[in-house]
């Protein structure tokens, strides 16, 4: 009788922490489908990131890129599927063909009380969009913008401009440190620190400058973001100075960008131009940078494919330069949110764990996790609740490429393992709420410190007057064009039919006429190739969809307080 009391209470207790086990441990594994047209990737998220959404939520993500494959968004309209969870390039004209073929989620149909996070901060972004669907007559939740701040108007970036001109130190020192007054010095003075350094240590030739097409469907992009050292902004193709009121048609004669194409143009002929980059995409340009291939870049989240701590000790690395004559852009954040987006596809059979995963995306360890790697591993909390990074974290972060993960973490190297997505939800570079850190790295205590470098030093000492960052030397020359945040997150209505159309038809052809002229023989064929692309394009409709932007633009800056020329 004992034993079958003691059978019994075991079976007893065994049962009644089942229900337990299964509430906890069990889920059903399910792939979600991310549409994006910002990841540079299509395939199913590998490694250790792909490693942590299984472990926490038995979750596989599946990205397809229209940065990948420039037919995706057609292929899903025509198939009336977009996937799962979808990433805007911007709040546009795809977002609206979704809009109007019913294949956007609307939220209101879900109860959104368990997600902290998406209630917390995303109350203005969610409204932005509504009144963008509003315009189209229609009521509800179909997402939110992406990139949102705690606080208003603050810089996007803690220590690395978004939009900055970043020059390889070590050549500039040995070049003899020329100086930079305009535009149109960048040739003779890229040319400079070509002859200094014209190959990197594996031997290979050393181009000052290259580029790659993947983010293209209209301007180069390598010839347009020159423009934002000026000030300009992205709207459509146009160039818009937030803080001047001013706008740049990219096809008037003598604008910016023509300016800016002459000079990559010459720059090709001088052989400072990569002659590959027509041909090559994101992961060959970055790969060729990480291999210090390339002495100038025009982002700041970019150059830690190439600075690391041991080249830091040795005063190598890329640093902030700026124009003598210029006004870069900054990046000023919205609490609605910028103009790219979220959604949910309208045939999500698990809208509740799409936004489960959303969700842990917005809370301060699944942000760190995301961008930094394991918790434990990369990096942790101290005693005090401080994030610091581990020495293997700052392998990862430095050099991701070669840094191999454990296999209980997915194996591969770091690099592979990385979130896909390359779009945020709250925007990193800012203070957590109510802590004295950011949700960055590069606002931890050990950041600073580890930066403390040799290279930092000797740049701030040499060339920016005691700034100890890109930013700071923004802030403390005040030769900057900020943002307006209200500007920053205004979401354009849709172009009308005929102009769509119109786009349809000049857009390739104002892609592959901006590439040609880059690659012109000498000046005569640059006129040739700028004047056919000019005319060809107008022919399809250009200027009257340019006149319909610029209205729209006008109503931005009326919306956001900014005086212009009427």
């Amino acid at each position: 009788m004992k034993k079958i009391l003691s059978l019994v209470l075991a079976l007893m207790m065994l049962l009644s922490a089942l229900p337990m086990a299964v509430a906890e441990d069990y889920r059903e594994p399910i792939t979600l489908t991310v549409f994006s047209q910002l990841a540079n990737y299509a395939g199913e998220q590998p490694g250790w990131f792909g490693k942590e959404l299984k472990d926490r939520f038995n979750v596989t993500l599946k990205f397809i890129s229209s940065n990948v494959d420039t037919n995706a968004f057609t292929a899903g309209m025509s198939a009336e599927e977009l996937g799962d969870i979808i990433c805007w390039g911007d709040l546009g004209e795809n977002f609206f063909e979704a809009l109007d073929a019913e294949l956007i989620y609307n939220l209101d149909e879900v109860d959104m009380t368990p997600y902290t996070n998406l209630n917390k901060y995303f109350g203005e972004a969610t409204q932005k969009v509504r009144d963008l669907v509003a315009t189209k007559g229609l009521e509800g939740n179909y997402g939110w913008a992406y990139a949102v701040a705690a606080e208003d108007g603050a810089w996007a970036e803690l220590t690395d401009p978004t939009y900055a001109l970043q020059i390889r130190y070590d050549a500039w020192v040995k070049a003899g440190k020329p100086a930079l007054t305009s535009l149109e010095d960048l040739p003779a003075f890229m040319k400079a620190l070509q002859a200094a350094v014209p190959t990197n240590e594996n031997g290979e030739t050393v181009y000052a400058y290259g580029g790659f097409g993947d983010w293209e469907d209209c301007v180069m992009k390598f010839t347009w973001d020159l423009m934002t050292f000026y000030g300009y902004k992205e709207a459509d193709f146009l160039g818009v100075n937030y803080a001047t009121g001013d706008i740049v048609d990219p096809l008037a004669e003598g604008s910016l960008y023509y300016r800016a194409l002459k000079v990559n143009n010459q720059m090709y002929r001088e052989g400072l131009f990569d002659p590959e980059s027509v041909s090559q995409n994101f992961d060959l340009y970055s790969t060729k940078l990480s291999n210090g291939r390339y002495l100038m870049a025009l982002w700041g989240w970019i150059i830690g494919n190439f600075n690391n701590a041991e080249r830091a000790e040795q005063e190598i690395g890329f640093q902030t330069f700026v124009f003598e004559d210029s006004y870069p852009q900054q990046l000023t954040l919205s609490t609605a949110g910028s103009n790219r987006g979220w959604s949910i596809g309208a045939n999500c059979q698990y809208p509740e764990r799409a936004l489960e995963v959303i969700e842990w995306l917005c809370t301060e360890e699944g942000m760190i996790i995301q961008h930094y790697g394991p918790k434990g591993l990369c990096w942790d909390y101290d005693e005090n609740g401080i994030p610091y990074m581990t020495e293997f974290g700052w392998e990862c972060f430095e050099n991701g490429a070669e840094t191999q993960m454990p296999a209980e973490n997915g194996g591969g190297t770091y690099q592979d393992g990385e979130s896909k997505f390359n779009h945020e939800l709250i925007a990193m570079e800012q203070m957590v709420p109510e802590k004295t850190y950011s949700f960055s790295v590069k606002g931890w205590p050990c950041y600073a410190e580890r930066y403390n470098t040799a290279l930092q030093k000797a740049w701030s000492t040499e060339y920016a007057n005691g700034a100890t960052s890109g930013s700071e030397l923004y802030r403390q020359t005040g030769r900057v064009s900020l943002v307006n945040s209200i500007a920053a997150g205004y979401a354009y209505p849709e172009m009308s039919q005929e102009n769509k159309e119109a786009r349809a038809l000049f857009a390739p052809v104002m892609k592959q006429g901006s590439w040609n002229c880059v690659y012109a023989a000498d000046d005569a064929e640059f006129d040739k190739l700028w004047n056919e692309m000019v005319n060809t394009c107008k022919s399809y409709g250009y200027d009257a969809y340019v006149a319909e932007k610029i209205e729209q633009i006008h109503a931005c800056f009326d919306a956001a307080g900014i005086a212009y020329e009427k």
